[in-house]
């Protein structure tokens, strides 16, 4: 962590393997094997424990963040498709109030962007796709996928 105190890999996963689990579950349900939602814990495990140096904010935020992102990446590895459903980001696990009216802002927020934007992203946030896939998706340039989501960001902060 960033206050150079290296923790307990073991006594994290004992605390949050359940929790890490939950979240792999809620998002892929039968879409995988079991064998591979433990694969994806442990990919989490691994990726906390190779980074526990960058870590600068809540350590359940940021496991929940690289959980999300090791299930959308074995997904897309594995060419599993799935429509993702809105209940199963948040309802299924408990947050603190704060997070989830931090969650209905940005939704809120998201709605009024435009079409384009939302679908750029979509693909690139929630899907994962990288830039190049997105502006051949969509028969854009990379440097206008780019642009667009600079916007966005720009236009989120300026919000929040």
């Amino acid at each position: 962590m960033k206050n150079n105190i290296k923790f307990n890999i073991e006594t994290i996963i004992d605390e949050y393997s359940n929790y890490v689990f939950k979240i792999v579950n809620n998002i892929v349900g039968t879409s995988l094997p079991y064998q591979d939602k433990e694969e994806i814990v442990a990919d989490v495990f691994y990726l906390l424990w190779k980074n526990q140096d960058n870590i600068n904010k809540d350590l359940k935020s940021y496991l929940s963040a690289i959980t999300r992102n090791c299930v959308y990446s074995k997904l897309r590895n594995k060419k599993v498709t799935f429509e993702l459903k809105e209940e199963l980001i948040t309802d299924n696990i408990t947050f603190n109030n704060d997070i989830i009216f931090e969650q209905i802002f940005i939704r809120q927020k998201l709605e009024e962007l435009s079409d384009i934007e939302k679908t750029i992203f979509t693909l690139y946030y929630v899907d994962g796709y990288k830039i190049k896939e997105i502006s051949k998706k969509l028969k854009l340039t990379s440097s206008g996928i780019k642009i667009k989501l600079y916007r966005i960001r720009k236009k989120l902060k300026e919000e929040i």
